[in-house]
């Protein structure tokens, strides 16, 4: 199944008085991978300023500006045309990399996966927490325990926007057992890095309409999901209980949120500011 989508992803930051030397990254460009390629892309800014564009360490493309005039309100409007397909998506049933956990232990004794194994603020978990897991998948082979994880966190989790913040870590929200995408990723990434899975956070969008045919348009919001590496990088979307498909755009990667915030930045002027996001798609073909 191949699905063509164009997606408007615009931010409008108000400020409470003049903002200057305001310095910005923005991750919001579709990645070309193995299931999906970006066909266009762009970004619109107002007030104008100059920009500049890299792929940073972890393979995000993310552009780059600033401002030093004053202004009382910045708008950015990120659009692109993707197209995506489930040629390679493996289903649950599909036959994946053969690798047991021995395997496992040696490809990532070299250390190529450290920093998808180790702890970070917002993916880090009791010990009590992280043996209960190893405990429930004991005798699984690394993808079954991961299909495991990613239903637990599906199970024991009820989407509820507004109960977490961007802020909010992992064994906070298995205790509140609510949060939203971004909580439900952290927790799967830190449960699967505490049995021995390298795991990383996938920052995207989600086409909302899983039967929505070409022409039809929708909004929606970022989305984020999880994959765990196996002899090869494989999507969990714990919050859907779902194999990221055709619906399932990525932009970028991370170790979690904090290395993929769509725009990041600081400024200098007045301390408050409105934030409004919105994000609309449309399905093409």
């Amino acid at each position: 199944m191949v699905w063509r989508l164009a997606i408007s992803h615009e931010t409008v930051v108000e400020y409470d008085g003049a903002a200057r030397a305001s310095y910005n990254e923005l991750r919001m460009t579709p990645l070309t991978t193995g299931r999906q390629m970006t066909l266009t892309s762009q970004v619109e800014l107002h007030p104008r300023a100059a920009m500049w564009q890299y792929t940073d360490y972890w393979g995000t493309r993310v552009t780059c500006f600033d401002l030093q005039q004053p202004h009382e309100n910045l708008t950015i409007r990120a659009s692109s045309t993707v197209e995506t397909s489930t040629a390679d998506v493996p289903g649950p049933d599909a036959a994946r990399t053969a690798m047991s956990w021995a395997g496992l232990a040696e490809r990532t004794a070299t250390g190529d996966f450290a920093e998808y194994l180790g702890r970070t603020g917002r993916t880090a978990i009791t010990p009590e927490l992280a043996a209960a897991v190893r405990e429930r998948v004991a005798g699984a082979d690394p993808h079954e325990a991961a299909d495991e994880i990613g239903a637990l966190v599906n199970d024991s989790m009820v989407y509820m926007p507004g109960a977490t913040g961007v802020q909010t870590g992992a064994q906070e929200s298995w205790e509140q057992k609510s949060g939203v995408c971004q909580d439900f990723s952290h927790l799967a990434i830190a449960m699967m890095r505490a049995v021995g899975l390298p795991a990383r956070y996938v920052s995207g969008y989600l086409f909302p309409d899983p039967d929505a045919e070409p022409g039809v348009s929708a909004e929606g919001q970022s989305h984020a999901w999880t994959e765990y590496w196996a002899g090869s990088w494989i999507g969990i979307d714990a919050t859907n209980r779902d194999v990221p498909g055709a619906r399932h755009i990525v932009v970028g990667h991370g170790r979690d949120y904090g290395d993929v915030l769509p725009h990041k930045g600081i400024y200098h002027g007045a301390p408050g500011r409105d934030l409004k996001v919105m994000v609309r798609f449309n399905r093409l073909a």
